[in-house]
């Protein structure tokens, strides 16, 4: 039998519903979109908390040491291939005086350029101006790119950054931060979000303390998460072992490429009855189950897709990826166990195959 001749009776097959493409499309769909359904689940849901985790602080490091961070070296700490922003901050003596609340001072610090990255921010970070605490700026009444008055003149506000009462140190929950330039001056604390995390980057952030002179001998130095109420560290969730699902897949896709076949045995023995080879036979059943296959597994590969909704691309892309691996192993799959259990049928289990269909 000439392979056109196979390839067009396969499609009579197709279009026909001899088959049953439908139906097995749709359980292969089912089967399939379990398995891709609970590793894209798992995966994403570990992606989205652990940029909660970021977001809340517990990955913001606070290193603090009163007039013994050295400046340079936090703000270079951005530069570290785990370290997603850093920046040192000092406190003044002497808080910022407003106009609007006379005999009173807001607690200012002055930090490096990179410190703003630690919040979220809204508005300009890059122009100049304070960056200033949702309190400060409700109370004052100003927005981004307004100005606070002073007794020595005005003060842009560049920005209004975030910093909700969930846990984290409150000293910034009502205060000005004012961008300055690194000079020879210590700051009083070094802060670095690290992510994903990594003890060398974490050595580092203790690196920036300056040696100790004179009175400073017994100040201690500390280290600590901006935010632990989230815990200590991130414990992803459990995948099952590697090779697991891999596994589930193809065999799933055996397992209805096989049953597929099994249906249709009475058919299959009347074609070998009359001279169609098993050869013939089993291309044209591959050729089947790989043409309702595609599209039992793309609709599988779409729950992936739908579950990864609002991720970056960054992180939806790899994520569809491994969804896609298990779909392609259920695929070959069901093509595979279609066309091995054609020569499981028996011409001459014929009569058997009629009287029990």
């Amino acid at each position: 039998m000439r392979v056109t001749e196979v390839l067009r009776e396969a499609w009579r097959d197709l279009a026909t519903g001899a088959g049953s493409a439908v139906a097995c499309a749709v359980v292969l769909a089912v089967l399939i979109g379990g398995v891709v359904g609970l590793r894209t689940q798992t995966v994403a849901g570990d992606v989205r908390a652990a940029a909660q985790w970021v977001v809340s602080g517990a990955a913001t490091q606070v290193f603090t040491a009163a007039g013994r961070i050295d400046g340079r070296a936090c703000a270079a700490l951005a530069d570290e291939p785990d370290v997603l922003a850093a920046g040192a901050l000092r406190r003044l003596d002497d808080g910022m005086v407003v106009a609007a609340l006379p005999g009173t001072s807001i607690p200012t610090y002055e930090v490096t350029s990179g410190a703003t990255s630690l919040f979220s921010v809204t508005g300009t970070t890059g122009g100049p101006g304070v960056v200033v605490a949702p309190e400060v700026a409700d109370e004052l009444g100003v927005h981004p790119g307004e100005q606070i008055v002073t007794p020595d003149g005005p003060v842009p506000v560049a920005g209004v950054y975030s910093y909700p009462d969930d846990g984290r140190d409150p000293d910034l929950a009502y205060a000005v931060l004012a961008p300055t330039a690194v000079d020879d001056a210590p700051f009083d604390a070094c802060w670095a979000t690290i992510w994903p995390e990594d003890e060398t980057a974490l050595a580092s952030v203790r690196r920036t303390l300056l040696p100790a002179t004179g009175s400073e001998e017994g100040e201690r130095s500390t280290l600590g998460q901006l935010n632990p109420r989230s815990g200590t560290a991130f414990a992803p969730s459990e995948l099952p072992t590697p090779g697991v699902l891999e596994g589930a897949a193809l065999g799933l896709g055996l397992v209805v490429g096989g049953a597929a076949i099994l249906r249709r045995r009475l058919s299959i023995a009347s074609d070998r009855h009359v001279g169609v080879s098993t050869a013939a036979q089993a291309l044209g059943i591959a050729v089947q189950h790989l043409a309702w296959g595609v599209v039992g597994t793309a609709l599988a590969l779409a729950v992936s897709v739908v579950l990864v909704r609002g991720l970056p691309v960054a992180d939806r892309l790899p994520i569809v990826a491994g969804g896609a691996v298990l779909c392609g192993l259920g695929l070959v799959g069901a093509v595979a166990g279609g066309a091995a259990a054609v020569p499981l049928i028996r011409e001459r289990a014929l009569h058997r195959y009629f009287r029990t269909r």
